[in-house]
């Protein structure tokens, strides 16, 4: 059937009838897009010969057609056919025969025939890439042949035609289509191109000098080493020639650019000779030479973004280079000098000026603003590289940008500046924790004496004609916002013209009141009500009129203001609404609400409406009491429509939250009373985890604000509903639905113990069950304990104790045997046992009592209770209970977990009264010396202690552990420092959070201690350093930071030991403050990186008789090292060189799987940071990865060895999708064999690949891409 249809089909091209021709060509690519297209050899052959012709055809919709044909044929066709066509094709366009040109018809059909060959060409050469992506042998073996032939014979017709340059300039762009497809796949013709390339170099003509550095900079991705430094040796000799002509320099410095951007850090080894030629030639171009000068700092530019530590030793230079030129502009005398300040003054003047100067200075020829351009890219590529740099970069270049904001003439470069200095401010904010707050020399202190003149200059900026340049401002202005807050406040006024100009802008660029409005909203939430009060009348009829705008993003953002003007209306709740904003309450109400009542609105406007009304219902109520009924009704409306569901839930929240607004009109009458609650019951029922979450928060806000709402019926199902949602599926959920429990048994009066009587019927038992799961951790534990201690308080007489029977039997069961559940069901005890005083000795001695049994669960949950209320409580009244604790960890036949929990005992004990029970506890460390498992959980007892004691949670109590009792602990830690590995551990946790309370003190004995003779105590001091440093400011770093660097230099240690401690140290200061160590990371990186190496004299043979097994005792020490690396590499990425770091992923590729699975996941993230790299090192990259992928397990291996090499195998594939994805990766050789051999070729392990994209896709929310 296909035959028949295919014989019509050419019979029809074969027509003399220009449409019979098109229909027939366009059944034709018809059939050939089927997927199961098959010829026959003699078919193949007429096929090829047929679309060949109809590229010629006269027609040029047939040809273009006949192009998409030639696409989809040459993966239809046998290989030696598809050839065939590559050489026809390649003959027409670069064959012997006359040259182009000329007037006559055959010159201009030869022209034609010529260019639609070429455009067939590339079409040819894009499907043989696609096909080649795929994997298919076939079309990798076609796509090595046909590149190969197309190379040959374009290279043959550059030296035919080479003084022709119409063929040329085709013969250039296919090479270039070809290197960038299969560059990877051309290596043996790479030297033949590159000279081919280098000589069109040279040509007079300008189109082939671009041509051939497209090419050239698209091949140099695919050069090795030598052959590449010969390129570019080759450009920099040429530069350095004496007399050269300025349009070869121009040339050559552009193709070092490309080269520069195309290789990335492997251009670094150049730089010493190619960025003062580069500045050289910039500062000696000729007047009105702006090209030469615009590729100079291009060049610049590019050097600074691909190879940024390889350009930090001439990064002043370039700076200044990059300053000089960003003030270049010749054809405007007044920036060389002139008043800033009168300037500025005469506003209407400047703006006539302007004007002036836009008609005198709009000669095409003046090229001077792409100077300008280049320049300003250059300082914003060195912001962003050079982070560490910032206070020096800040100081040389935010003054000169902000004084362009008004000289600047052209707008594209103006946006470029406000780009510019957008990326300074973001960088400000962002190396703001690397500083000491106050700091003078910090980039947030230069900022803050700038703030005044860079938001004098933004006003100025506001008044342009110019959309595109106030919305630049506009951007300025925000990022200044976010970091300079403070400051921002105090020049709001200098703003106001500008943000009014903006609101009643009267053209269509809904973007620019998009952009002021947003900015509006966020300077409104971040500055004082008062200084918004005096613009109040001016800004609030502008706000007012973009609510009525007819684009709904307009009207949304306004909303949003609107709903942040309410704060300025009234700033203080509990104070009247100030006389002189009044007046505006009404307009804003009727604004909103217009908004709010009508239903033909886009739902973000819906959203926003809703939640500025019940901000200005909650902040203004006694303003709007006559409008409430009205709001109340339309929020009911709304309650009960599920697009607007969610967002009207909160908006009843913040209206329940207001003592404004009228609890009974709320929720205690009519329609809208059980009506509100009503509702918000049934949301808990629903599937939306979204609205059930914020039903709670509802209902909680609700019977706080007005307990009348839940009665009889309400109350029950409203408890039931709840009841219903404790349990460990969700515990955040089950968290607030017990917060809402509480506040129910804390409502005033006899609701509370009504509700206390459905709750402990409807909740008791879910409660108890979700107190035994292991999840049951952080707030929701709190919540808890809540529960269980609000339930005790109303409960009736009995119904305490009952409870917490109850409570202690759970502890006891076996469901609860695990330690979390245990330490659970204590925490719960304890806050029952401390609702009254006269509480806790009663449950303390029931808990003794216990203790005496035989049974270890109950003795461990007495001890964890006992410890638990010993936090809480003084307990020095009941001697017995340390007495109690100190007997069990003594009792030489006691369990382990016992004996652990009696530590947890003693502990709490001794916080709730440090005075009395803390030399006991010293005195117990110190007798312990020589048992040191008895020293060891002593030890976890005094750092329960000092751990709470230094944390938030431990201030109030903090100064009992004044500095005497600090130096008693301190000299008992040094003592311990030389037990086993366990004590040791817990002694250097111990000085470290007694560092955090007394750093004067611990850390000069801890430095003391880096030199110590000792291998333990030197592990000690620098372990306690880690501990010392939290990620919250704290008063300790001041004092840390300065000798920081000596306790990490212990990386260089001679005890693996003692440096494998010093990782773990370095760490996790990287990750908590990573300001502290990034000063220093110029002497740890080397000592890091030596921690990477496997060492041979680390790895032992041991002697097991039958067979030997080798101990790798440096593998922990590795491990430890490159999971720094993963943190350096997210916390200090411009730190961190490229070569040395990837040498080191390298080896940990190849290491055991303990560090290839972290090596993997650092990797990952590499290629999102810096592509360029991880492609330079690809080919070194895939040997280790490849040798994963191709490890076996051997044929007795057990299950906990097949699930571990499943989960390698899944990780290095993970890692190998993550390389796919970068840029070019496609035309690299060696990831692309692998890739195809082993990754695809496996069926195994091609699934698996297959998963992991699917599982990618689906969390990036796209379609998984299909390699096979």
């Amino acid at each position: 059937m296909a035959s028949t249809a295919l014989a019509i089909i050419l019979e029809k091209i074969a027509s003399k009838d220009k449409d019979f021709r098109y229909m027939a060509t366009s059944d034709l690519l018809h059939e050939l897009q089927k997927e199961f297209f098959k010829a026959d050899a003699e078919l193949e052959k007429k096929l090829c010969a047929v679309v060949l012709n109809q590229l010629e055809d006269p027609s040029g919709d047939i040809s273009n057609l006949a192009v998409s044909c030639l696409g989809c044929l040459v993966r239809k066709v046998a290989d030696v056919r598809a050839e065939d066509m590559v050489r026809q094709l390649c003959e027409k366009v670069a064959g012997a025969g006359p040259a182009s040109g000329g007037s006559s018809a055959a010159s201009k059909a030869r022209d034609a025939q010529r260019e639609i060959s070429a455009i067939g060409l590339k079409a040819l050469i894009k499907e043989l890439a696609g096909g080649a992506s795929t994997g298919m042998g076939s079309s990798s073996q076609l796509a090595n042949s046909a590149s190969t032939i197309i190379a040959g014979r374009m290279l043959g017709g550059l030296a035919v035609h080479k003084d022709d340059s119409e063929v040329v300039s085709q013969v250039l762009d296919i090479l270039t289509e070809l290197i960038l497809r299969f560059g990877g796949l051309l290596v043996a013709e790479h030297s033949r191109i590159r000279d081919a390339l280098l000589g069109a170099l040279g040509e007079g003509r300008m189109v082939m000098r671009k041509k051939s550095l497209q090419g050239l900079a698209a091949l140099s991705v695919f050069l090795n080493d030598d052959t590449l430094e010969g390129v570019v040796s080759f450009l920099l000799t040429a530069l350095q020639a004496p007399n050269i002509k300025p349009d070869y320099a121009r040339t050559y410095i552009q193709a070092v650019g490309q080269i520069s951007r195309a290789v990335g850090y492997r251009f670094g080894r150049y730089l010493s000779t190619a960025v003062p030629l580069v500045i050289t030639f910039c500062n000696k171009a000729a007047e009105g030479d702006d090209e030469l000068r615009e590729h100079c700092l291009q060049a610049l530019e590019g050097f600074v973004q691909r190879c940024p530590h390889d350009t930090r030793p001439q990064m002043d230079a370039v700076q200044s280079t990059a300053l000089r030129y960003l003030r270049y502009d010749p054809n405007f005398a007044a920036d060389d000098g002139g008043d800033d300040e009168d300037d500025m003054g005469e506003d209407e003047d400047a703006d006539d000026d302007g004007d002036g100067d836009d008609g005198e200075y709009s000669d095409d020829e003046d090229m001077s603003w792409k100077v300008r351009r280049a320049a300003t890219r250059i300082i914003s590529a060195l912001v962003s590289r050079y982070p560490d740099a910032l206070p020096m970069l800040y100081r040389a270049s935010m003054s000169e940008l902000v004084a362009r904001f008004d000289r600047e003439r052209e707008e594209g470069v103006k946006a470029d500046i406000f780009g510019a200095v957008s990326e300074m401010l973001a960088q400000v904010g962002a190396t703001a924790d690397r500083y000491t707050p106050g700091e003078p020399n910090s980039p947030t202190s230069l900022l803050a004496g700038d703030v005044a003149s860079i938001v004098r200059a933004s006003a100025k900026q506001l008044r342009d004609k110019s959309p595109k340049t106030r919305v630049g401002v506009f951007g300025v202005l925000r990022q200044l916002l976010a970091v300079q807050a403070p400051f921002v406040a105090g020049q709001v006024d200098a703003l106001i013209p500008g943000l009014l100009a903006a609101l009643n802008d009267k053209s269509s660029n809904t973007g620019l009141k998009i952009e002021a409005l947003s900015f509006l909203r966020q300077t409104i939430a971040a500055t004082p009500p008062s200084i918004f009060q005096l613009h109040t009348k001016q800004l609030s009829s502008a706000v007012f009129s973009c609510v009525s705008e007819r684009y709904y993003k307009v009207a949304a953002e306004a909303l949003r203001v609107c709903e942040a003007l309410v704060g300025v209306l009234r700033p203080d709740p509990a104070s009247p609404v100030p006389p002189a904003q009044a007046s505006f309450v009404g307009p804003l109400y009727s604004a909103i609400m217009a908004r709010l009542s009508a239903t033909d609105q886009d739902q973000e406007v819906k959203e926003c409406a809703i939640s500025a009304m019940a901000a200005a219902a909650a902040r203004l109520g006694d303003c709007l009491q006559n409008e409430m009924p009205m709001v109340l009704r339309v929020l009911l409306e709304r309650l009960r429509n599920e697009i607007t569901r969610l967002v009207a839930v909160k908006a009843l929240t913040t209206l329940a939250l207001s003592p404004l607004v009228s609890g009974e009109l709320l929720a205690g009458a009519g329609e809208g009373g059980n009506g509100v609650v009503g509702e918000l019951t049934t949301f808990l029922r629903k599937a939306n985890r979204l609205l059930r979450q914020a039903s709670l928060v509802a209902l909680e806000a609700l019977a706080t604000r007005y307990p009348a709402a839940f009665e009889g019926a309400t109350l029950t199902a409203a408890v039931e509903e709840a009841a219903a949602l404790v349990s460990d599926s969700d515990v955040a959920l089950a968290s607030l639905a017990l917060r809402f429990l509480v506040s129910l048994m804390s409502m005033p009066g006899r609701a509370s113990a009504a509700a206390a009587a459905v709750v402990a019927e409807k909740v008791r038992a879910p409660a108890l069950a979700l107190v035994r799961s292991p999840l049951l951790q952080g707030t929701a534990l709190e919540v808890m304990q809540s529960f269980f201690a609000a339930l005790a308080t109303v409960s009736p007489a009995g119904g305490d104790d009952a409870l917490l029977a109850s409570l202690l039997d759970v502890g006891r069961s076996a469901e609860a045997a695990s330690k979390q559940a245990q330490y659970s069901v204590a925490r719960c005890v304890a806050a029952l046992a401390t609702t009254t005083p006269a509480k806790v000795p009663v449950t303390v001695e029931l808990l003794l009592k216990s203790m005496g049994g035989k049974d270890l669960g109950s003795q461990r949950l007495a001890l964890l209770c006992l410890g638990e209320i010993g936090g809480r409580a003084d307990l020095s009244g009941l001697p017995a209970v340390a007495a109690a604790a100190t007997a069990v960890l003594s009792a030489p036949g006691s369990s382990e977990e016992v004996r652990a929990a009696a530590s947890h005992a003693l502990g709490g004990i001794t916080r709730g009264n440090l005075g009395q029970f803390m030399p006991g506890l010293v005195a117990q460390i110190s007798a312990s010396a020589g048992q040191p498992k008895q020293q060891y959980l002593l030890l976890q007892a005094l750092n329960d202690v000092i751990s709470t004691l230094a944390s938030p949670a431990g201030a109030s109590k903090a100064a009992e552990l004044g500095p005497e009792m600090a130096d008693q602990v301190l000299s008992l830690l040094f003592d311990a420092a030389e037990s086993e590995e366990e004590c040791r551990n817990v002694v250097a946790e111990c000085a470290g959070r007694l560092a955090l309370r007394h750093p004067g003190k611990v850390l000069p004995a801890l430095l003391e201690r880096t030199t110590a003779l000792s291998a333990n105590m030197r592990a000690v001091a620098v372990s306690a350093v880690k501990h010392a440093v939290v990620d919250r400011p704290h008063p300790v770093d001041a004092e840390l930071g300065p000798v920081l660097q000596r306790f990490l230099l212990l990386m260089g240690d001679d005890d693996r030991h003692v440096r494998r401690a010093a990782v773990v140290a370095f760490s996790g200061c990287a990750h908590a403050k990573p300001g502290l160590v990034v000063g220093g990371l110029d002497q740890l990186l080397p000592l890091l990186y030596a921690q990477t190496v496997v060492r041979e004299d680390m790895i032992r043979t041991v002697d097991l008789g039958p067979f030997k097994h080798k101990i790798d005792d440096g593998l922990e020490l590795r491990k430890a090292a490159f999971e720094c690396l993963d943190i350096l590499s997210d916390c200090c990425r411009d730190r961190l060189e490229p070569v040395p770091f990837l040498a080191a992923l390298e080896s940990g590729l190849g290491d055991h799987a303990d560090v290839k699975m972290p090596c993997h996941t650092t990797l990952s993230k590499l290629v999102a940071t810096d592509p360029g790299a991880v492609l330079a090192a690809a080919e070194r990259l895939v040997v280790p990865l490849e040798k994963t992928l191709t490890t076996r397990l051997k044929s007795d291996a057990v299950k906990q060895e097949i699930d571990r090499h499943e989960d390698m195998l899944r990780s290095c594939l993970r890692c190998v999708d993550a390389l796919e994805h970068v840029p070019g990766s496609d035309n690299n050789p060696a990831f692309q064999n692998f890739l195809r051999k082993i990754v695809l070729g496996t069926p195994a392990l091609k699934e698996k690949y297959l998963s992991i994209q699917r599982e990618r896709a689906e969390a990036e929310g796209g379609d998984a891409m299909d390699t096979a």
